[in-house]
């Protein structure tokens, strides 16, 4: 294990600022959805520091943190050697760290991290803060991997201070463990987005020009989006089922991304004839600028936790064609778009039909979707949540060792 001390910010009030400590299974997730709240922290006088794999290495992370620690998480179940190690690790970073808050994110992270401080003495126990980013666990799963993901953080509430989910579905469920205060399960519309940054005002017409110019998009064409990993759970194959059924020869499919499964999407379109109909942007550091080139923004996930590439598309008052999906659903609401049974490919190509032959509806849906985004799920508002939840588990940890 290493360790590293970014130099941005020196301690304050000799050593009794508030401190956090955020552990993640990779670095991905904090590198793209935690450091805003580093930042945000850090601005206010606390000591933020990070867990993770491969957490000195990255330069993009290195410093928003007071420290970044490395560690190895086994994803090995039967590698007990391996797993008490990291157990161990963890205590002794938590113990010299003297955290007053352990936020802890991913599942194989999350699970390890609070038992490993489960027992720890009241004194040295700071308070454990889970984010459930969407469990794994989820209505339409097989029963095996439902059971096994449900019972895991089902063992693993009680060893928690606050559970916040970003779902209703989760929620309801969290609620149903049974072994953790329903006072301490929380829910928080996800991460948030930045609304300055992903806004109708963000993007030119001559940027959102230059990129339907870059993927060869027509003027006149219906741009219909989709921002997300190649990974089986996205359901790529799914979206390519519909579009074989759309009779609107407007309609063009732009995929943001990439992953594991491309070559299989690739060959997909091929078997369906779909090759004029796609197009590739590929890992892109523009999403606004894209987002801003479409009309219409599609996911039709298996699963979701509340997808960020919706609250992006939404703040910049794009419409969203997707499936009812626990997450998609939360963020899009009754009004923000077009939404179908998961498995429907018919439904879905009639909804993006519909779209495409509808731009006054386009207009009115992307004007609500504006609104939800601006009202619900603000990262200024969702940061605020997280302060006072902060604040309620110091405060709370305090009157326990009084």
């Amino acid at each position: 294990m290493s360790h590293l001390h970014a130099d941005r910010f020196e301690d304050t009030l000799d050593g009794m600022s508030p401190s956090a400590l955020f552990v993640t299974t990779v670095p991905i997730t904090i590198e793209a959805f935690l450091l805003p709240f580093a930042e945000h922290f850090r601005s206010r006088g606390w000591r933020i520091d990070a867990l993770t794999r491969e957490a000195t290495q990255q330069p993009r992370i290195l410093r928003a943190f007071d420290t970044l620690y490395d560690i190895t998480w086994s994803r090995n179940p039967l590698a007990l050697q391996e797993h008490f190690d990291t157990w161990d690790r963890v205590r002794r970073i938590v113990i010299e760290g003297d955290y007053d808050v352990v936020h802890v994110h991913t599942p194989i992270a999350a699970f390890v991290t609070r038992f490993a401080l489960r027992s720890l003495p009241q004194a040295e126990r700071p308070a454990i803060i889970y984010t459930a980013h969407g469990f794994h666990f989820y209505e339409g799963q097989s029963r095996l991997g439902w059971s096994l993901f449900h019972s895991l953080e089902r063992t693993a509430a009680p060893w928690t201070d606050y559970l916040v989910t970003i779902n209703e579905e989760d929620y309801e469920a969290a609620l149903r463990f049974r072994r953790i205060d329903p006072d301490r399960v929380r829910l928080i519309p996800g991460i948030g987005v930045d609304v300055q940054s992903y806004s109708p005002d963000a993007v030119t017409p001559e940027q959102a020009e230059a990129v339907r110019r870059e993927l060869d998009v027509a003027e006149d064409a219906f741009m219909l989006t989709m921002v997300a990993e190649f990974s089986p759970v996205k359901r790529h194959a799914h979206l390519l089922e519909a579009l074989a059924l759309v009779e609107s020869p407007r309609v063009v499919v732009v995929f943001a991304g990439e992953g594991e499964i491309e070559d299989e999407i690739r060959a997909k379109i091929a078997q369906l004839g779909l090759e004029k109909r796609v197009r590739w942007a590929g890992y892109r550091r523009d999403i606004p600028a894209v987002l801003g080139a479409s009309d219409a923004l599609v996911l039709v996930s298996a699963r979701e936790g509340l997808p960020r590439s919706v609250l992006e598309a939404m703040a910049l008052g794009l419409p969203i064609i997707g499936t009812q999906t626990r997450g998609i659903v939360d963020a899009v609401g009754d009004d923000a778009g077009w939404l179908v049974p998961k498995s429907d490919a018919h439904a879905l190509a009639r909804a993006i039909d519909r779209a495409a032959a509808d731009a006054q509806e386009v207009t009115r849906r992307g004007a609500a979707a504006l609104s939800r985004a601006r009202t619900r799920f603000a990262l200024r508002d969702v940061l605020d949540a997280y302060e006072q939840l902060y604040d309620e588990a110091r405060s709370r940890r305090s009157e326990s060792d009084a």
